[in-house]
């Protein structure tokens, strides 16, 4: 990684890394380029031009690629497709950790919620990082409408300095889901996550998450 790069990355400034990799591949098409390029892609929300950019590396037998293109179809909401990607993957390594995780939330967001836990808890096993699991499995719950439990997931690791963005959006959202919008409120507020905490509580108590096929 090259000092612009870096200095890109920590600013999260997603679409100078899409055009600089953009330039670097006109010039230099490698694969690790175009990997780089994807993941930006990915990471910028533009999920269809991350999978067109990866397709020249479909032959390849690189985890990464699997992985990204695994990531892109859930964020598509392309379920089954993801799905036959960590076959795939596991086919290749049967205790890949990532594999069961990411097919753990395909299968749990198209409705087979039993069968997307027992994935995520095989990748649990398999030594995935926790806060990683424990949220997908907090997903799940609040995809089944079991807030509470979800609360009961993710409240231990925000305590213990967990604060991703991923697991403080699902904490405030169970939190309002079972009533304590005093506390999430104290989240929103000590974490900055809106100027406008009130509207966002508010926003937060009408979403309603249902899984594909779920009941």
């Amino acid at each position: 990684m090259n000092y612009q790069e870096d200095i890109l990355l920590k600013a999260k400034n997603y679409n100078g890394l899409i055009a600089m990799y953009r330039s670097w591949l006109r010039q230099n098409d490698t694969p690790e380029s175009r990997l780089k390029l994807s993941r930006y892609y990915y990471l910028a929300g533009d999920y269809k031009s991350s999978l067109y950019y990866l397709q020249p590396l479909n032959m390849g037998k690189d985890m990464r690629v699997y992985i990204l293109q695994a990531q892109n179809m859930i964020a598509l909401g392309d379920y089954g497709p993801a799905i036959r990607v960590t076959d795939k993957m596991l086919q290749q390594e049967p205790n890949g950790a990532e594999a069961y995780n990411l097919r753990g939330v395909a299968l749990a967001m198209s409705g087979k919620l039993v069968e997307g836990k027992a994935s995520i808890e095989r990748a649990r096993e398999l030594f995935i990082a926790d806060d990683v699991a424990i949220n997908n499995l907090a997903m799940i719950a609040m995809v089944d409408g079991r807030y509470q439990e979800a609360v009961g997931l993710l409240l231990p690791q925000y305590l213990r300095g967990k604060k991703q963005t991923q697991i403080l959006h699902n904490l405030v959202l169970s939190l309002v889901k079972v009533g304590d919008r005093r506390y999430a409120r104290n989240i929103v507020e000590s974490e900055g996550l809106s100027k406008k905490t009130a509207e966002l509580i508010e926003a937060m108590a009408s979403i309603s998450l249902r899984a594909k096929g779920a009941s």
